[in-house]
């Protein structure tokens, strides 16, 4: 049986690492893009592409190169994405763009080109696009991020009734909060702020966060969801 090729954006650190790693050991080729810092870390069946998901001829040439290594693609993680937090009177233009392009923009273009791949193919394929409790919850400094991923659920929801008609599933996972590369940067404070805000007074497990993503690619008669994988309240 021939493995499935999953493509994940954003894979040199963090819940993208993560991702990539979770679904190299499920037996899935691996085929992931980073912006600057190459990956420090070897998978077998992986091949690791520097891509800007801001830039369109990056993104086509990503799915490309995929497609020539693996022959297809069976499911898109989207979960390249940055935090350039500000006020909105002190945030500038650059501030607000970047954070739009890569988070809203990038997806839309990833998703436009491997869409066109399973759209062909008409059978079973998988969308899922990483979010944000941000996207329900109003934080000083987060208008952009925020904006984002709110725009990107909504984006989401629309990808899943045009998917739809070709088989293809399409949905929005919240991750919560990962002691991972971003979660260890911050402060003991925020930390002690997210653990009192979950109703399970914790964080949220980077394996079972994997595990359900691995499990969601393959379901194909759930779509147009959006999970929140977290035990804060939205």
């Amino acid at each position: 049986m021939q493995s499935k090729t999953i493509l994940i954006t954003g894979i040199s650190r963090g819940i993208g690492k993560h991702l990539a790693i979770a679904f190299s050991k499920a037996g899935w080729n691996v085929c992931g893009c980073y912006k600057n810092d190459k990956p420090d870390y070897v998978l077998k069946n992986s091949k690791f592409i520097q891509a800007d998901v801001c830039v369109y001829d990056d993104v086509k040439k990503l799915v490309t190169t995929t497609i020539g290594e693996y022959g297809s693609i069976d499911s898109l993680i989207n979960n390249a994405g940055i935090s350039n937090p500000s006020t909105i009177l002190k945030m500038s233009n650059n501030e607000w763009s970047s954070v739009i392009n890569t988070n809203l923009t990038g997806v839309f273009y990833t998703t436009k080109e491997v869409l066109k791949v399973l759209s062909k193919r008409r059978k079973s394929g998988s969308i899922i696009n990483i979010v944000s409790i941000r996207a329900f919850t109003a934080f000083i400094g987060s208008a952009n991020y925020s904006t984002s991923k709110a725009g990107l659920i909504a984006f989401t929801k629309n990808l899943s009734i045009e998917a739809g008609h070709f088989g293809i599933t399409a949905n929005a996972v919240l991750p919560g909060f990962h002691l991972t590369n971003m979660g260890n940067n911050a402060s003991d404070s925020y930390i002690k702020k997210v653990k009192e805000e979950s109703v399970l007074n914790t964080t949220t497990d980077i394996k079972e966060f994997t595990d359900f993503i691995i499990f969601l690619s393959g379901l194909k008669t759930v779509s147009g969801q959006v999970f929140n994988f977290d035990s804060r309240l939205i």
